[in-house]
């Protein structure tokens, strides 16, 4: 099993082999001779192909060494050899990096497996390869696609994440891509990103001269406004623009009364602003929706507490416990209402709980210092 893409491509090692040239002899590569100490690597069909043919103990074919090298730097790049390897394929073609490329995308048709690899070497020989970034993305994605297709979406995220990342190192190298952009519209609307797709789709709609394209683009534009909307609007709450932020939300509980993570957060915006019963409404309605979210009962508790209503925010608290037992917060919260409604005991199972559980805590070193307080004063 792997975890990264690192790591899958070097389960790929196993199809190698390597030969060790003879003492004193003098293989050279357009003039460039090849260090007798340096392993040429042979992809093991390939070597099965020059056995066949009886040259294995005579002579292995040049290409066959300058295919293995290939798949070495892109399923290894870290072998130890590479250098050498990298100064032997510039020799063998000064246009090496385009032959890499070319059999790349001609190899995705044909051998997917190997295609990638290719791919990937070209990077690994030139990270700044934009043409070779994108092709290399574009095929990740791809595998991505095949994995999903199969539901195996942890590992299709392995691969769907690092095409994300070199289409974005792309428009760091090359501003001027025009197609990164276009796949990090789509990349960034799958991972909920609404407001980074925006970005993306209106550079590519101001870059590309092209019509192709352009009408795709500009639809899935229309189709995620609300949600550009709601992006920038939880925004502007969670950064204390309550006001901006429930200017943006608010006109869309009209189109989507049903949007929980809606409600909630123009719940939220109204309890930060201490308009509680606007708030407690919202959460309430969350809470139709959505019966055990348990943000959403801690934050009608809280809402209620703040209009006085402790017994009825004890019970929200209790309900929230029952689905997150060892919450060091939500037993504060309890604890502090516990605490208005003059049950001492309560109030010290719940604080010395939270304080058992989280003791460095601000929230918590703040509660058991009112808990003594009252204590001290009774």
């Amino acid at each position: 099993m792997y975890t990264n893409v690192k790591e899958y491509f070097k389960l790929k090692t196993d199809n190698l082999s390597f030969i060790q040239l003879k003492p004193n002899s003098d293989l050279e590569i357009n003039g460039y001779k090849i260090k007798e100490e340096t392993p040429l690597p042979i992809v093991i069909d390939e070597l099965v192909n020059e056995i066949k043919e009886k040259r294995a103990q005579e002579e292995i074919k040049i290409t066959s060494v300058i295919r293995g090298i290939i798949y070495t730097i892109g399923v290894d790049p870290e072998f130890k050899f590479n250098n050498e390897y990298k100064k032997i394929l510039y020799n063998y073609k000064s246009d090496i990096e385009e032959y890499i490329l070319y059999k790349g995308v001609q190899l995705i048709k044909d051998d997917f497996e190997e295609g990638l690899i290719y791919l990937r070497s070209l990077i690994k020989l030139n990270e700044e390869n934009v043409e070779g970034l994108y092709n290399y993305g574009f095929a990740l994605e791809e595998k991505a696609k095949k994995l999903y297709k199969n539901k195996e979406i942890k590992k299709g995220n392995i691969f769907f994440k690092k095409s994300t990342e070199l289409f974005e190192t792309i428009i760091d190298i090359d501003p001027d891509y025009v197609m990164a952009y276009y796949k990090l519209g789509f990349h960034y609307m799958n991972a909920k990103q609404f407001k980074k797709a925006q970005i993306m789709w209106e550079k590519f709609l101001h870059l590309n001269e092209e019509e192709n394209l352009n009408a795709e683009v500009t639809e899935a534009l229309v189709a995620i406004e609300d949600d550009v909307t709601y992006e920038e609007g939880y925004s502007e709450i969670l950064g204390g623009n309550i006001q901006k932020g429930l200017k943006k939300l608010i006109p869309l509980k009209e189109k989507y009364s049903d949007w929980w993570n809606l409600l909630f957060m123009i719940g939220l915006g109204y309890r930060q602003v201490g308009e509680y019963s606007k708030a407690i409404k919202e959460f309430e309605n969350v809470l139709i929706i959505k019966p055990e979210q348990v943000d959403t009962l801690n934050e009608l508790g809280l809402s209620l507490a703040n209009v006085s209503k402790f017994k009825q925010a004890i019970q929200k608290f209790t309900e929230a416990l029952k689905l997150k037992t060892d919450d060091h917060e939500l037993l504060c919260n309890r604890g502090m209402c516990y605490l208005q409604i003059d049950d001492i005991d309560n109030a010290s199972k719940d604080i010395n709980k939270a304080n058992r559980i989280k003791p460095y805590d601000e929230v918590t070193i703040a509660c058991k210092r009112e808990l003594e307080r009252i204590k001290n004063r009774a």
